[in-house]
């Protein structure tokens, strides 16, 4: 081993009883995750420069050695409590949802002013943990649903069912049916966001705040008020100024980058018509039929294969491509027809 070249003159049975020492820690310490390459890099300057001051000194005692043996086995002792510390979870932190979606490099989590890690597929996210969005992003949360985030967005992650939007889009994508104990809440400065089992998108920066409401009903609490919003509504909160509200589309342009980041749908051994209606959801459009044969297809149709990684529209075109089915955009709608309609 390395250590053991460093020693000045022959080890006796105490050195190699300290070595052992060491040993048995540096396996104990190989168990831990390994900490990042500037966490690595700063303990190991710190030891090369114990060494370098110590043997410069020209000693070469048993007292001497058995305190280098000593500084030694307490830097890798620090190292793996560091290891150990910087992986473990936060006492009380509980389960905001896991990565499912991210390119490297796309967000990183920050934890009180000193734990910071990239994040990748599969990463849990928890409460305590500041998130920054470099790129788009998408979480399944622990209660249900998703949280869908685009690049420039910075998240305090509050609660189980809570985060505060610091700057940034969110869009919230939770199941249908009554609230959890815990509904989920999104906090901005202009007031705190409630889901009532719906799909929102939330965007806040230094000048407003926008709540766009695509399906279902929220509430934003403000100061002392309650407002009700229904989908294809969108209420704009500037600081000091009353709500303002408008009637909104709930598909087109202003919507691309959610379908983006839409969940995978798992074709294999499920019914056409399910796949129909998740993409109609996805899409923000509603699925109808030209006549009750193509929907009697789309019913008895059992899809094969995969579209994992398209969007919703292109896995829309090759899905029905394989079928006797086509679809047509008309106004708001999708429409899916047969050669036996009219």
């Amino acid at each position: 081993m390395w250590l053991a070249s460093m020693s000045e003159g022959g080890r006796n049975g105490k050195d190699e009883e300290m070595g052992d020492q060491v040993e048995h820690a540096l396996r104990a310490a190989l168990r831990v995750p390994p900490l990042s390459a500037d966490a690595l890099a700063r303990i190991r300057a710190a030891t090369e420069r114990e060494w370098a001051q110590a043997s410069g000194s020209g000693r070469s005692s048993k007292g001497y050695r058995g305190a280098l043996w000593g500084s030694l086995a307490a830097a890798v002792v620090l190292l793996a409590f560091l290891a150990a510390w910087y992986i473990a979870p936060p006492a009380g932190s509980t389960n905001f949802g896991l990565v499912v979606r991210s390119e490297v490099g796309n967000a990183d989590i920050q934890f009180q002013f000193v734990r910071r890690r990239a994040l990748k597929n599969g990463d849990t996210v928890r409460t305590g943990d500041k998130l920054a969005a470099h790129g788009p992003l998408l979480i399944s949360l622990s209660g249900g649903g998703t949280l869908r985030i685009a690049a420039g967005t910075i998240l305090d992650i509050t609660g189980e069912a809570q985060a505060r939007l610091r700057r940034g889009q969110v869009y919230v994508d939770l199941p249908r049916g009554p609230s959890s104990q815990h509904p989920f809440r999104i906090l901005t400065r202009e007031g705190s966001i409630e889901h009532v089992g719906t799909e929102f998108e939330v965007l806040e920066n230094n000048q407003i705040m926008r709540l766009r409401v695509r399906e279902g009903r929220v509430l934003l609490h403000r100061d002392t008020e309650q407002i009700v919003a229904d989908a294809g509504t969108e209420l704009t909160a500037v600081p000091g100024s009353r709500v303002s509200r408008r009637e909104i589309d709930t598909y087109g342009r202003d919507w691309l980058w959610v379908a983006a980041l839409a969940p995978d749908y798992e074709i294999e051994g499920r019914p056409l018509l399910g796949f129909l209606e998740w993409a109609s959801r996805e899409l923000g459009r509603p699925l109808k039929f030209s006549d009750l044969h193509a929907r009697s297809v789309a019913e008895r149709t059992i899809l094969h294969g995969s579209v994992r990684g398209r969007e919703p529209l292109d896995a829309l075109s090759s899905v029905l491509a394989t079928t006797s089915l086509t679809y047509e955009i008309r106004g708001d709608s999708i429409w899916i027809q047969s050669g036996h309609g009219t």
